[in-house]
């Protein structure tokens, strides 16, 4: 009768271990991962926004920042911008590994409106309406989340944008004697010199995608 029971309790024991499948999430590591990660893919990480599910991924490159555009298209997607000042957050705070470097910065999906490109800012171009998103999906202006009196249009030459990245987030990148706040904005030259070396350098890009589901 005990080896009866004994074998009664093993066969029990194993076919609740072959019906059990541990749940797998995989959204948040660095920059993606996983399998389906929430139908963005390996390597991508899932942002939940208003308009559904969309898809991130910081990438390495010294590029202009229409070769940039071009890297992303390339790989389905194009380049982000950002909904509000948590994803800009997270995108700065993704891009550190993937840059290999104490600081720097990304291309983003902004881009000057034709009615503001020769002008600073002014009561009619202003920080919220001199730029407007180019991925399809960024909406509003929270994630205009420019460092101090920008953006300035220098020289009226400045119609793209970047997004500083730094191990630091909390102090200032020094460049030229200008305090520059990581996970911050900024207007640049689409063809911003990637030789200048600096501390801004622009050393890469984030593509952005709807999700699968």
């Amino acid at each position: 009768m005990v080896k009866l029971i004994l074998l009664t309790v093993l066969v029990i024991g194993a076919t609740n271990a072959m019906f059990f499948i541990p749940s797998k999430v995989s959204c948040d590591d660095k920059n993606g991962g996983g399998e389906t990660n929430g139908g963005c893919g390996a390597g991508w990480r899932r942002l939940n926004r208003p308009s559904g599910g969309w898809c991130i991924r910081v990438f390495e490159g010294v590029l202009t920042q229409a070769d940039a555009e071009a890297k992303c298209k390339s790989r389905g997607a194009t380049l982000s911008g950002l909904k509000n000042a948590e994803e800009a957050r997270i995108i700065a705070d993704m891009a550190l590994p993937v840059l290999n470097r104490d600081s720097g910065s990304v291309w983003i999906g902004a881009r000057r409106t034709d009615a503001c490109m020769t002008k600073s800012i002014t009561s009619d171009c202003t920080a919220t309406n001199s730029f407007t998103w180019t991925d399809g999906s960024t909406s509003g202006t929270a994630g205009f989340v420019w460092d101090s009196r920008q953006p300035d249009n220098d020289y009226k030459k400045q119609p793209c944008v970047i997004l500083l990245s730094s191990k630091t987030p909390e102090t200032p990148v020094s460049v030229k004697n200008r305090p520059w706040l990581p996970r911050m904005i900024d207007d640049v030259a689409c063809s911003l010199d990637p030789a200048e070396g600096s501390a801004r350098i622009v050393a890469g890009y984030v593509c952005g995608k709807k999700s699968s589901q």
